[in-house]
């Protein structure tokens, strides 16, 4: 009964690994998978491989992993509007642009991270470190972005070919010191 229980937390753990959007939750839903393998392999009479698993596969793999994760930059995306909707869960609900655009950067396996501010746009554009920042009027869209920032261009051609019916503008600002856009 106890093998059964495992085995299908194995199986649970790898369709959730697998269906993650997120690389860093897939990462530790694998090393959780290794050390529930480990406590199968241990269940069935092999301590040696069920140490091996829990050290190699569950210990340092998912370690390694997470320190090359750590390199793969977040995609920081803050938006702002012109609107007095001061309810952040209702600007989370009602935007499929920004859903539509989250799905594009998880397509080229980034990780966005949408963060709804109250802020002006020009408080966020000097004081803050992002990669789009986006700003929502009535009348249009105005997205700010690193000029030297290559997945910008992407973003461009996407919004271009999808988006092509919103009145968007893209405004490149220079690198400067307090931003990384």
């Amino acid at each position: 009964m106890t093998e059964n229980i495992f085995l299908i937390t194995l199986i649970v753990l790898a369709i959730i690994a697998l269906n993650t959007k997120k690389l860093r939750r897939a990462v530790v839903y694998l090393g959780v998978f290794s050390l529930v393998s480990s406590f199968v392999y241990l269940l069935y009479g092999a301590p040696d491989v069920a140490i091996a698993e829990a050290i190699i596969g569950s210990t340092i793999t998912t370690v390694l992993y997470l320190v090359a994760l750590r390199k793969y930059q977040v995609f920081s995306i803050y938006y702002t509007s012109s609107l007095n909707d001061q309810d952040i869960q209702q600007r989370k609900n009602n935007s499929t642009f920004l859903n539509n655009l989250e799905a594009f950067l998880i397509k080229r396996e980034m990780e966005p991270q949408i963060i709804y501010s109250t802020d002006p746009i020009e408080t966020i554009i000097d004081q803050e470190n992002f990669d789009l920042a986006i700003y929502k009027s009535d009348q249009d869209i105005r997205i700010y972005g690193c000029a030297e920032d290559y997945q910008l261009d992407a973003v461009e051609e996407y919004l271009l070919a999808n988006h092509g019916d919103l009145n968007i503008h893209l405004i490149r600002c220079a690198e400067g010191a307090d931003n990384e856009a």
